[in-house]
């Protein structure tokens, strides 16, 4: 007790703080400002003694030898008092002349030419925990009132942070689905702060329920088998949806029936890919959005996120109004580069001609409106085919595409109206009678 003392004070625990001045009434006393290396560039002048303790009200002390003294090989040692799941402790003792001349030519405390650490067991003031869900992540975040809360989905996993360098964010799982948050000013989603440190430990697997959507293609029982085969040794719930008209009723029926906040839709067409496990887990990292995954295209030779499984928040479906070219591309989303199924558009004239007329009018709007190389190389992809299955379907689809958008001189209003397939079945009546 012999030496000067900084209490850092983050006004979590009001009885370890007493303690503290109790032992050292003189102590000089900061709230948390920066980083515990700040702090101790900042008040180092002002000690009057060879060593000097650096401790905060984090960590209860009330049964530690603050009657410590270095051995003589030990003078220009920093020793640090650490718990088992965090290195970097919240207790230390410096030497004062020594810390002065390495501080300015060094970045990091922990960049300190002698750390002596030392494994203890105190009781920790833990951060709040909460449960969340995906969807109310972010606004739990949002009005955080803590330096740091824990956030887990399931199964809690707890780290102690470190102040010692700039206040991190923790993601405890490979899953990201346990999270110890700084406080901070977020719009959208947790990408925006920075340092984030991403950790290894093994997380829950989640297994959303999986919408079978039909309306009773040809191919819609034969692919339906196929995913119940699937399915066998797989704990996702299935639901069938089928004879539902139009594509936004189609899809919010799909989400009312999904018990889970997130659900696989599967379309008639798909047959999926037997490796495909059905076990993604949203980037908790980012705000809700849908994720598309991949789908192999036979008739045009090519992979990629059209007719493919999707993974829809459920929330976001129901609250789409369906007046985008695209519905899932008219709210957020990302593209999975993950297989999940191949197409069997082809296998029937009129399920053929509508898929190709409508995926080929949203190419075309777009290369018109905001053209790209990736749109512009898709497009080329379903020109010119020759034989294969379904060729002679998806060239007439696209030269009458080709026509009606030009027709209506790329109006949106019209174009939206291929959005359904008794629309786009028109086409197909009047071209092959």
């Amino acid at each position: 007790m012999a030496f000067d003392c900084v209490i850092v004070d983050f006004q979590k625990d009001q009885k370890n703080k007493e303690f503290l001045f109790n032992k050292f009434p003189y102590a000089l006393s900061t709230p948390f400002v920066g980083s515990y290396f700040d702090i101790l560039k900042s008040f180092v002048d002002g000690v009057k003694t060879d060593f000097f303790w650096l401790t905060s009200d984090l960590v209860n002390l009330q049964h530690f030898d603050f009657n410590f003294i270095p051995d003589q090989h030990q003078q220009k040692q920093i020793h640090v008092w650490n718990t088992q799941s965090q290195r970097e402790g919240d207790i230390m003792l410096l030497p004062t002349n020594e810390f002065k001349s390495q501080m300015n030519h060094i970045k990091f405390l922990r960049d300190y030419k002698d750390i002596n650490y030392h494994d203890t067991n105190f009781e920790y003031n833990e951060w709040p925990s909460f449960k969340f869900t995906f969807d109310n992540l972010t606004e739990q975040i949002k009005n955080q009132k803590t330096r740091y809360a824990n956030y887990y989905f399931k199964k809690q996993h707890s780290i102690i942070p470190s102040f010692w360098e700039d206040q991190k964010l923790y993601v405890l799982d490979k899953n990201r689905l346990n999270l110890l948050v700084p406080r901070f000013d977020m719009k959208e989603e947790l990408y925006e702060y920075s340092p984030t440190l991403l950790m290894d430990n093994p997380s829950e697997k989640l297994n959303f329920d999986i919408c079978y959507i039909h309306n009773g293609e040809p191919q819609a029982q034969e692919n339906l088998m196929f995913l119940k085969q699937h399915l066998k040794k797989k704990p996702n719930k299935l639901h069938i949806i089928e004879g539902v008209k139009g594509r936004k009723e189609a899809y919010q029926t799909a989400a009312r029936a999904s018990e889970t906040e997130y659900f696989y839709a599967v379309f008639a067409k798909l047959k999926v890919n037997k490796d495909f496990a059905f076990d993604f887990v949203p980037d908790t990292l980012k705000s809700p959005r849908h994720y598309i995954f991949d789908c192999f295209n036979p008739v045009i030779n090519y992979t990629y996120g059209h007719q493919a499984i999707i993974l829809y928040n459920k929330k976001l479906t129901l609250e789409n109004d369906g007046k985008g070219l695209d519905f899932t591309l008219s709210q957020k989303h990302d593209h999975i580069s993950l297989l999940s199924a191949e197409t069997t558009f082809y296998t029937d004239p009129q399920v053929c001609y509508r898929t190709a007329f409508r995926e080929i009018v949203k190419l075309l709007y777009n290369k018109k409106l905001k053209p790209t190389v990736e749109n512009n190389f898709i497009l080329k992809k379903w020109s010119d085919l020759d034989i294969v299955p379904g060729a002679s379907y998806v060239n007439a689809a696209r030269e009458d595409a080709l026509q009606f958008v030009q027709s209506h001189d790329y109006n949106f209003d019209v174009i939206f109206k291929s959005y359904e397939w008794d629309y786009v079945d028109v086409f197909y009546k009047k071209r092959y009678n």
